[in-house]
This record gives C-alpha cells, structure tokens and sequence, in this order.
C-alpha cells in the first residue's frame, strides 16, 4: 500500500507544535483581571481569584508536561504521512481548547466544570497516545523502538487520561478532592518507569515521554 503525502523528517509538525503550545502556555495567564477596586479590598478580591489561580497552575503543568512528552516521543518519530499529520493536528485541536475550562473552572468552580476540564485533558492524553501507537504500528519510529517498548510507552500514555477520568467521578463526591486527584499522576508515572527498567533493562525511561 503506497501512503500518500509521506516522506522522512517531522520537523515541521514539531515547529507548529511547539508555537500552539507557547501560544496556549501564553493564553492561560490571560485569563487574569487586574481587579478594579480600592487598595482596601484588592486583598479580598485577590482572594476570589483562588479557584482561577489553581485552574491556571494545574494547567500551566500539565501543558507543559505534555510539550515535554510531545517533544520526547517525537525524538523517536522519524518519519510521517497523511494520517500521522491529521492525528497530530486532533492532537493540538484538543491542547488548544486548554484555556476555555481552564478559565470555565476558575470562574464558576462546579462539578460541571471540572468534568469539561477533566475531559479535556483526558482527550490531550489520548490523541497523544493514538498519534505514537499509529506511528509505531506504521513503521515510522527508529531502529530503537522495539515492538516491547512501544506498547510500554503506549501504555504510560494512558496513565494521565485515567487519571482525569477517575478525577470526574470524584468530583462527584466532593470538588475540593478532585482537585489533588492529577496528583496521582506522578506516583503512577515513577511505579511505570521502574516497571519499564525492569522489563527493559533500560535507564532512559524519563526520555521515552
């Protein structure tokens, strides 16, 4: 089967998405109001802008966890076609919706809004994850991703989306826990990396996203 628009290189998928992540990095702290009120209660209002500040830096981390990730998985991505482009792109359609929930959650702070929020990132995670697993399966990674290895990178890619997932039905029981749920993130990624040492015999676990 001849894959039409292919060729070597990713370079210039990498360029348009590292300025899509700035540009997101970058709306997510326009979010903020400098309050119009007295210098008495600038404290006060400071202080309702809790919720927005905490929506801002889980979101700043976990976006720029992801360009991390993006740019670490794309090391080992050496070739593209059609496809792989189009999926990259859902992939940054989904990190460019980021500062909507973001500024949804800091606003209103419902158990709505962090189900939009929640979902989103779980979505950032699977586009991610389904745009390595197709350039695995492809043939499109180096001589260094074994068959082994990618699925152990695919399946490191769902911890974050399960993550999020399970912080919705959390947050159904109370907001305020689901907040700290995305903690379990890093726990979940260190149990993985010493699970991929031990399976691999590896010590880059860190660069493999």
């Amino acid at each position: 089967m001849v894959r039409t628009l292919s060729g070597d290189g990713t370079d210039r998928m990498e360029a348009l998405s590292d300025g899509l992540f700035a540009i997101v990095l970058t709306l997510l702290v326009l979010q903020f109001d400098v309050p119009e009120v007295s210098a008495s209660e600038l404290p006060t209002a400071i202080a309702d802008q809790e919720t927005l500040l905490v929506s801002y830096l889980l979101s700043f981390l976990v976006v720029g966890l992801y360009w991390i990730i993006h740019h670490n998985l794309f090391r080992y991505i050496t070739r593209h076609d059609r496809l792989l482009l189009w999926m990259n792109l859902l992939f940054l359609l989904s990190i460019s919706f980021l500062p909507y929930p973001t500024e949804l959650l800091g606003m209103y702070g419902t158990q709505f809004a962090w189900t939009l929020y929640a979902t989103n990132f779980a979505l950032v995670g699977v586009f991610l994850t389904a745009v390595w697993s197709y350039a695995t399966r492809a043939g499109f990674t180096d001589d260094r991703i074994d068959d082994r290895t990618a699925w152990l990178v695919t399946i490191r890619g769902m911890i974050s989306p399960a993550v999020f997932v399970l912080s919705i039905g959390v947050a159904a029981v109370s907001l305020s826990i689901a907040f700290f749920v995305p903690v379990l993130i890093v726990p979940s990624q260190l149990v993985w990396a010493r699970y991929y040492q031990r399976e691999t015999g590896a010590t880059d676990a860190d660069e493999m996203g």
